[in-house]
């Protein structure tokens, strides 16, 4: 993602003509707040890092889940300044590390009752919330930029 995301302009990022798909800006402060809140929230029980929104810049936080009917308008509007994301994005992978770091084999079969979602594993959720959830929206990203007559993907 963070390949994908190197040569995103202000204007790129911002550009909201892309029918269903998130702004650039957007679609990369969901994955990088989405990563934060599950792994501290889901499974470090931390308070996340973006829970004070000045550092993240963004110009508003990202809907919570429960306010979820909020996202599409939050990703159409919200301002983004890729330079403090992107060092905020620094922060939240070294948390994600350290979180990582802890686990042992057995921790990833350990079964979690999530509000909303029903069970899953912490091997579930670090594939599907984080892995995979990052992958697509990658690739809404590298779409995105493809609306816009630049290149998507770096290779």
């Amino acid at each position: 993602m963070d390949a994908t995301m190197k040569d995103v302009s202000d204007e790129v990022a911002h550009f909201t003509d892309t029918n269903k798909a998130l702004p650039v800006g957007a679609a990369y402060a969901h994955a990088i707040m989405g990563e934060d809140v599950v792994v501290a929230t889901m499974l470090a029980h931390t308070t996340p890092l973006s829970s004070d929104n000045t550092k993240t810049g963004l110009s508003e936080p990202m809907p919570s889940f429960a306010e979820w009917d909020k996202h599409d308008s939050w990703a159409k509007c919200v301002k983004v300044n890729l330079a403090k994301l992107t060092a905020f994005a620094q922060s939240v992978y070294k948390a994600t590390d350290t979180y990582l770091a802890t686990l042992k084999d057995k921790d990833l079969e350990k079964e979690l009752d999530i509000p909303g979602m029903g069970k899953h594993t912490v091997a579930d959720i670090l594939n599907n919330f984080l892995v995979l959830h990052t992958a697509n929206l990658t690739g809404e990203i590298s779409a995105a930029k493809g609306f816009q007559g630049h290149k998507g993907y770096p290779f």
